[in-house]
């Protein structure tokens, strides 16, 4: 090991010491300011360890009585890995099953996977354009997600406003749902539509709003169907209680607008810092390849390469983490 080289790793472990450390020093000082505004939402919320243990107390209570009335129902329902991959398909819009989209995506990978190592890229380097393809993959998905829980909470409003409507001028709670599977596109109609052919093949309409609530997986229709059974049993106006329920979910979505819009600092925040890294080292490969032919031909390169796409990673995860309000 020549002096030159020596004094490059030196120098090299220095600069990552350092970046490391102000990264920790981020983190705890990040992690202080979150206890501080907790404890200081805490005390103007008037909750003290006393009202702890109260809120404890009743928190065990409330906890008992669930699991009663769970022994006394026909059974509790659990969430299982089956339930969580058809809630996937069903709202990114898949028409393919789950297995092919998976097999298509891991062939995908593999496919990448095999062509950057053909090409002398290295393992690491082949798992990472690997990874980065699962990555974007997801981020698509993701955006699929949001575009059609907007799109159901969109139509749920302008579906209940119909049926609203409908039962003020004589129709029946069934014609009120056949007109808005007749009026509204999916994914909201085709809803409709099926508690409809359920009822007039002789399915209870309380079994049948939530049957559909529970395969459509959105906490506004789960609560439609759970308002709309007790109207059916208890009695009352249905026209005033899809009104109102019209009225919450439109509150609810000018209120994810404003999260979303107080947000949007930090989100482009987090895309800038993300992306600058990236750009910058496929414009050095570009224009320099020799320049960057150290982290694909060493070993030391090597790590420094992984360690930069974990730390990113970490950063990611924690930008993502600081763009989510609890309310």
């Amino acid at each position: 090991m020549g002096r030159e080289e020596l004094i490059n790793r030196i120098v090299t472990i220095s600069v990552f010491g350092f970046v490391f450390s102000v990264w920790c020093i981020c983190v705890v000082f990040w992690l202080a300011q979150y206890i501080m505004r907790m404890r200081k939402m805490r005390q103007r919320l008037g909750i003290g360890e006393e009202a702890d243990s109260e809120l404890g107390t009743l928190r065990l209570w409330h906890e008992i009585h669930r699991e009663d009335d769970a022994d006394h129902a026909e059974g509790p329902k659990k969430f299982s890995v089956r339930d969580y991959f058809r809630r996937l398909r069903y709202e990114a819009g898949w028409t393919t099953s789950v297995q092919t989209v998976f097999l298509k995506l891991f062939g995908m990978a593999g496919v990448l996977f095999m062509v950057v190592y053909a090409l002398g890229g290295g393992a690491l380097l082949a798992i990472g354009v690997s990874g980065g393809a699962i990555a974007l993959f997801c981020m698509h998905t993701q955006s699929r997600i949001s575009k059609h829980t907007t799109l159901f909470e969109k139509q749920l409003v302008d579906a209940l406003g119909i049926a609203a409507r409908a039962l003020r001028a004589g129709h029946p709670l069934v014609g009120a749902f056949q007109l808005v599977a007749e009026e509204i596109d999916e994914p909201q109609g085709p809803i409709f539509a099926q508690i409809c052919q359920e009822q007039s093949l002789g399915r209870d309409m309380k079994d049948s709003i939530r049957r559909v609530a529970d395969t459509t997986y959105n906490t506004e229709l789960k609560l439609f169907a759970t308002s709309v059974a007790i109207q059916l049993s208890s009695g009352g106006n249905l026209a005033d209680l899809m009104d109102s329920l019209a009225s919450v979910i439109r509150a609810r979505m000018k209120l994810n607008r404003r999260v979303r819009v107080l947000t949007s600092q930090t989100q482009l925040s987090k895309r800038i810092l993300i992306a600058l890294p990236v750009l910058l080292f496929v414009a050095l490969n570009v224009l320099d390849p020799d320049y960057m032919a150290v982290f694909y031909t060493t070993t030391i390169g090597q790590l420094m390469l992984a360690g930069t796409v974990g730390i990113m990673s970490i950063g990611y995860w924690v930008m993502n983490r600081l763009s989510v309000l609890r309310y």
